[in-house]
């Protein structure tokens, strides 16, 4: 199983960093279709770490049977949570985002901190891109998710992936 792995400052400054190694990553394996998803994503949990853990943080990239595992560890124990927040607000969306991209998320606590992963199916992901290179199925969707009259919820769906050692 490939896998790769950097470890960041708990800055806002290592979030673009998160997403240019995330993106390589794929791309290197050959999977340049889901870079995008998963730059996304870890863009959203490397932010969270520096604004919420203020911890360094490691990422890691795992690929196993068309499934790609994004995995961000740091030092604090507090469990990001989705929250409901007025349509007008300009924060709080971000694990609704992610949500609606991944498979599947979770987070894994221990002693001394907590993994926040992320599953994205690679067959998915390549079907959201149409001919054009747009993305407008998956824009539609997302933004039919951020919709007025949604009730928020949690959005997380907690499988028995193995967690990395």
């Amino acid at each position: 199983m490939p896998r790769a792995e950097v470890t960041l400052p708990g800055a806002t400054s290592s979030v673009p960093a998160a997403r240019r190694f995330v993106e390589s990553v794929l791309t290197s394996w050959g999977e340049p279709d889901a870079a995008w998803n998963a730059a996304l994503c870890v863009s959203e949990l490397a932010g969270n770490c520096a604004l919420h853990a203020r911890t360094a943080f490691t990422i890691s990239v795992l690929l196993e049977g068309g499934v790609v595992r994004i995995e961000v560890r740091d030092g604090s124990q507090r469990v990001p949570a989705q929250r409901a927040y007025d349509t007008g607000a300009t924060t709080g969306r971000g694990l609704r985002l992610v949500g609606e991209y991944a498979t599947s998320w979770g987070v894994d606590t221990n002693a001394t901190g907590k993994t926040v992963w992320v599953l994205l199916d690679l067959a998915a992901d390549a079907g959201r891109v149409d001919e054009d290179g747009d993305d407008e199925a998956a824009v539609d969707a997302l933004l039919a998710a951020f919709g007025d009259d949604d009730e928020a919820s949690d959005g997380r769906v907690l499988h028995d992936w193995p967690a990395a050692a």
